[in-house]
């Protein structure tokens, strides 16, 4: 389970890094965009393996990251710290929403099932966000050039892990096609 996150973590980051940061910089040349993607997949791997195994996650993922950086897939030249957000997200994500009685079980569940892992990942993005803003002004950076990165991170964050999870669906749809057309 360990390689299969963290290389989906690495093929997510080599994607947003190829392909989408590529398209956003070529349409729009914002000063806030050089730090975030508004469609960052990685946080969608994030979002699955937490569903999926839990606290386990959070080794694989630090191990993606780590290995996405070593890549130079993330172009912040930022401490290793900031890291720390992205990795435990998700996990702490699912944990308030089972403190608040809500219950995500793993498989082929329900619409409201996905609609609630959005919500989910819009939570692990807020977290994850609010996370590298304080470690940011912690490192020395000025509140008013990180607050609005906030806003980047979370949306970039949402938007990716709904496009990863909607992929996902698609790809569950196809593949049972397959097996009901033999």
């Amino acid at each position: 389970m360990t390689i299969i996150v963290a290389l989906g973590y690495v093929a997510a980051m080599a994607t947003v890094f190829y392909v989408f940061r590529v398209v956003q910089n070529n349409l729009n040349d914002h000063p806030m965009l050089a730090f975030t993607s508004l469609i960052f997949l990685p946080h969608g791997i994030r979002i699955l393996a937490a569903y999926l195994v839990g606290v386990r996650s959070i080794i694989p993922l630090a191990i993606g990251a780590l290995l996405s950086k070593s890549l130079g897939l993330d172009a912040g030249g930022y401490p290793l710290a900031m890291m720390i957000p992205g990795v435990v997200c998700g996990y702490l994500s699912f944990k308030i929403f089972e403190f608040s009685g809500a219950d995500f079980k793993p498989g082929f569940g329900s619409v409201r099932q996905w609609r609630g892992l959005v919500l989910v990942s819009f939570l692990a993005a807020l977290i994850n966000g609010l996370g590298i803003v304080i470690i940011s002004v912690m490192s020395g950076l000025d509140e008013n050039e990180v607050l609005p990165r906030l806003f980047g991170y979370v949306v970039g964050d949402t938007v990716g892990a709904f496009v990863l999870l909607w992929g996902m669906m698609r790809l569950g749809r196809l593949y049972r096609y397959k097996v009901n057309a033999k």
